[in-house]
């Protein structure tokens, strides 16, 4: 099996987080020599925090002030990750980048730098109603709150579709996977439009 590159998009509730953990583990049975990488953005970013740099200082007082992680922040844990774990045989896997078309541009550059072919995106589409109960299900105090579920989608809606655009513009394979159905469903669908199954 050649190397993929995956980046996953969805609205808050879609279940992405679920559907990179399913398809990180098909991989690696599937083929266990290859290797997977997953660079996952929040630990990241909270690791990063823990440093006590006066760039994760300044971080830590954006986020605690509600507004948003500068956007070359995301592009700098993805370099230091990936010099340090992906060597360019491996799957990878991305969730949680490219959610501003300047990290879409940024990701393709290092995947170009590692000849990577197969880059594509998955965007699990999924209606605001429907993201809305998952999130209110999910009973976290954050996710009952209407006004913070539509800071989200409209967040969605500005920054992160552009972001997909732009790695379309630049190339990359993107294939829109119906979020609505049960998990497994989605997970099959997505292992069929990788032409995995």
């Amino acid at each position: 099996m050649e190397p993929v590159t995956v980046a996953f998009f969805g609205i808050s509730g879609s279940g992405k987080g679920t559907q990179v953990e399913l398809l990180e583990k098909y991989l690696k049975e599937k083929g266990p020599a290859r290797g997977v990488v997953r660079p996952e953005m929040g630990n990241l970013l909270r690791a990063f925090m823990q440093t006590g740099t006066s760039l994760a200082k300044k971080t830590g007082e954006i986020l605690a002030a509600g507004g948003l992680v500068p956007s070359f922040m995301p592009i700098y844990m993805l370099t230091g990750f990936l010099n340090e774990h992906f060597d360019g045989t491996q799957h990878l896997l991305l969730d949680g980048t490219c959610r501003r078309p300047d990290q879409s541009r940024a990701a393709d550059d290092m995947m170009k730098s590692w000849e990577r072919k197969n880059l594509t995106g998955v965007v699990l589409t999924l209606t605001p109603e429907s993201a809305k109960a998952r999130l209110v299900a999910r009973g976290r105090f954050d996710d009952a709150k209407d006004e913070s579920i539509a800071s989200r989608f409209a967040w969605y809606q500005e920054h992160v579709v552009p972001s997909i655009e732009e790695l379309r513009q630049l190339g990359w394979n993107i294939i829109e996977i119906d979020g609505e159905p049960d998990m497994e469903t989605i997970h099959k669908n997505i292992l069929a439009a990788l032409k995995f199954a």
